[in-house]
């Protein structure tokens, strides 16, 4: 039986050449074929398209590449929309500059995505984490991000409201279910996008066994609480990209948790506010999300210090 082609979409920004030297041999050594990758680098200011494509030249050999540059830089959404553009082969697989994937990781997504009974939309998968000099630091994702939880089959969308568990470096698809879903909204991650919209259409899958290494630094980590020093920044991050997701989603699914959703993040926003009626409006809606209500309910209400010792507590685990 022929194997159908996977396209991967590598997005590129300014990279760690050292550890794209290593992503670019791991995607080398897959045993899946056949193959075409396609790269795109989003105007990189200090790596040029002749690096790239003398480090491609090199490392890719045993497959063809496309490569393609941003006449500016776009940001990660649109440079993996385009990506998907540029593609035609029927599967995809998304791609980050920094990772390492293990040979069978394309063999194992798409044998899940064709066989799986689920038949799902789309698939994805477990993960080991490694620090910036490669040391393994998590077996598992969830072992990493203790709110992380894989999750498989129909009905994920409700869930997918609120946390995205589908990571985008692991997603394999057909490409013709992606291109529907575009373009991606700027207020939502494409993972997290494509993973909602999946959701809606129907069952998503996932291997449990690490696919990859992922690798974690400055300048990719994230947490409860990233980048909040004081409640501006809260109504910015917490608040207000809450809304603007849940905005997005409604106006591509309807269903009953989307419609709690929106009034639970008005109540949000009233309570920020401090709207007439709004604390009442949030407590009344507590269930939806109790922590985060609770939280809001009576943190917001602190003053500046006693609220940014608050989030200090929370980015450290203990709240």
């Amino acid at each position: 039986m022929t194997q159908k082609t996977v396209a991967i979409l590598l997005a590129i920004y300014d990279p760690n050449i050292p550890w794209l030297v290593e992503l670019l041999d791991s995607l080398n050594a897959q045993t899946y074929q056949p193959i075409c990758l396609y790269v795109r680098d989003d105007a990189s200011p200090h790596f040029t398209s002749e690096q790239l494509e003398g480090l491609l030249n090199k490392h890719i050999t045993k497959f063809p590449y496309i490569l393609h540059r941003n006449e500016k830089n776009l940001g990660s959404n649109k440079t993996f929309e385009a990506l998907i553009r540029d593609s035609s082969e029927p599967y995809i697989a998304f791609c980050d500059q920094d990772d390492i994937w293990l040979p069978e990781k394309l063999a194992n997504t798409v044998r899940l995505l064709e066989s799986s009974p689920l038949s799902p939309v789309l698939v994805c998968a477990d993960l080991r984490v490694i620090d910036g000099d490669g040391n393994v630091i998590a077996e598992s994702m969830e072992q990493h991000r203790r709110r992380h939880v894989f999750m498989r089959g129909t009905g994920l969308a409700p869930t997918l409201i609120y946390r995205n568990f589908a990571l985008g470096c692991t997603m394999v698809m057909e490409r013709e279910r992606a291109l529907s879903y575009l373009p991606f909204p700027s207020e939502i991650v494409h993972d997290h996008y494509l993973a909602f919209r999946a959701a809606n259409d129907g069952a998503i899958d996932f291997l449990d066994k690490p696919q990859m290494h992922y690798r974690v630094y400055g300048g990719n980590q994230t947490g409860v609480m990233t980048g909040v020093s004081d409640k501006t920044d809260y109504l910015k991050r917490r608040i207000q990209v809450f809304d603007d997701r849940v905005s997005r989603f409604s106006e591509v699914a309807s269903f009953p948790e989307l419609e709690e959703a929106k009034n639970w993040s008005r109540a949000r926003l009233a309570n920020f506010h401090r709207e007439k009626g709004g604390f009442r409006a949030l407590w009344r809606m507590r269930r939806v999300n109790f922590v985060t209500s609770v939280f809001e309910l009576f943190a917001l209400r602190f003053p500046l210090p006693v609220f940014r010792f608050a989030i200090r507590l929370v980015q450290k685990g203990f709240l």
